[in-house]
């Protein structure tokens, strides 16, 4: 083996077929070729222990600037380890959460010239992306020799110790692999909104907390996309460090870096969570390439969503998904493309309900909302959080149902309003946003069929 690579996780075969031996995460150098001047590599075995990280041995009951006491190590890593720290400002502070996650710089990660910059740079990325499936960074510093960041703590697991669990994997029902999927590029797709790619996408980047929601750890190298995000021009892919079996091939030869690098990533992700598989056998994409394989995607039924990955993972950009915006479109049109038929009919005879329910529930507008029955009053928070809940998924239908309802029971809400807004506002958003006729034509038919309920017509 070419001493430049190492080759971390439970098996040293890259060869797999089952969530059992997948996926192993193979790290390593980018040879001299990919670099007009050759860079120096970092990355660590995971198995090294904190003392081979760091100049000062750090263990269990530490204190890092006399305010976090290492409670336990929960990882490590090409970047550093990280513990869960007791917070003593937020203990004193009566926090009812005062632990942290702590992140220490690892010592061989700081001897290139540039890593405190990266560090520096990751805590003021993934500050300003505040988003509910990206982990959340608190701050930056130094203590003599040690570099660190904290983050909220997380309970849970990495994706990539979840995957390994067969017998939770198989547990797993279509909507729950469905909703992973969706947060993952729901995280992403807010980064890419900043300008940001991730670079570093994997499953043991992506944390998955008790309470099932996803969190993507670890935009320490995440480069801007866009050149005017920073001005300083410092691109953290110099650092070299890479996860060859889950880097694109634009990343592998060094191109300059794409929101399709993290669709790349996301469809392999996504192949593992749907069928348990990495689809090119754990082989990187210039392997891949070489070997003219062809991407073993889940036997899944639904044609249009096999089609959605085979485009995600492709090995060349051009054929690739653009962005994790395009991939939750493309995404939403599959998964409901089977029942589209069926919605429409639905839609129909939902109308006819929908007026009927406005006839026979109608309030006086000045009627005031605390002066309605307790059973009204509960029934129509019911409606409104199922009315979000449905536009969360991407059920117009249920969301235009549920705000109609609402809308028949009080009128002049606030929450009724709020909803009825964001609701007309993501079809119009379709309809502005087709991309040719055949989607225009579809998108101005649903927004005359969201002006047929009560609770839209009079929009404008």
């Amino acid at each position: 083996m070419d001493e430049k690579t190492k080759i971390t996780g439970e098996s040293n075969n890259p060869n797999f077929d089952s969530a059992a031996n997948a996926p192993t995460e193979i790290k390593g150098t980018l040879p001299e070729g990919f670099h007009k001047d050759p860079k120096s590599i970092f990355l660590d075995r995971a198995e090294k222990s904190a003392a081979a990280l760091t100049e000062k041995v750090l263990t269990v009951g530490d204190r890092i600037k006399q305010r976090f006491i290492l409670d336990k190590l929960l990882g490590e890593g090409g970047m550093g380890t990280v513990y869960r720290a007791l917070d003593l400002r937020k203990q004193e502070a009566g926090d009812p959460q005062p632990y942290v996650a702590i992140k220490i710089l690892g010592e061989s990660f700081k001897r290139h010239p540039r890593a405190l910059i990266t560090l520096q740079r990751e805590a003021k990325k993934t500050q300003q992306l505040a988003h509910p499936n990206i982990v959340t960074v608190y701050d930056f510093d130094r203590d003599d020799e040690l570099t660190y960041l904290t983050m909220e703590e997380l309970k849970g697991q990495s994706l990539n110790d979840f995957l390994k669990n067969r017998e939770k994997v198989d547990a797993l029902t279509f909507a729950e692999r469905m909703r992973m999927v969706l947060q993952i590029a729901q995280a992403l797709s807010y980064a890419h909104t900043k300008g940001l790619v991730h670079s570093d996408l994997k499953p043991a980047n992506i944390f998955l907390t008790e309470d099932g929601t996803i969190k993507v750890l670890d935009f320490g190298i995440a480069r801007a996309a866009n050149q005017e995000t920073y001005q300083d021009n410092f691109d953290a892919g110099e650092l070299g460090a890479i996860t060859f079996n889950y880097a694109s091939l634009e990343m592998l030869n060094y191109e300059a870096p794409h929101p399709s690098d993290d669709i790349y990533a996301l469809g392999l992700i996504a192949c593992q969570i749907f069928g348990g598989c990495h689809p090119y056998d754990g082989k990187d994409a210039n392997i891949a390439r070489e070997k003219k394989l062809q991407a073993t995607i889940p036997a899944l039924n639904n044609i249009l969503l096999r089609k959605l990955l085979l485009r995600s993972v492709a090995l060349e950009r051009r054929n690739r998904i653009a962005d994790a915006k395009a991939f939750i479109g493309g995404f939403y049109s599959a998964v409901k493309a089977p029942k589209r038929i069926v919605s429409v009919l639905l839609l129909v005879v939902t109308l006819f309900v929908a007026n009927y329910l406005y006839v026979q529930s109608i309030r006086n507008v000045e009627v005031p909302f605390d002066s309605l029955t307790e059973i009204d009053q509960k029934k129509f928070h019911d409606l409104i959080k199922e009315g979000n809940l449905a536009l969360s998924l991407g059920d117009l239908e249920g969301a235009a149902f549920n705000t109609d309802q609402a809308f028949a029971i009080h009128k002049t809400h606030p929450d009724i309003e709020n909803l009825r807004d964001r609701v007309w506002d993501v079809v119009e958003n379709n309809f502005k946003h087709a991309k040719n006729e055949t989607e225009k034509e579809f998108f101005e038919k649903q927004l005359q069929a969201l002006k047929e309920y009560p609770a839209f017509s009079d929009i404008k």
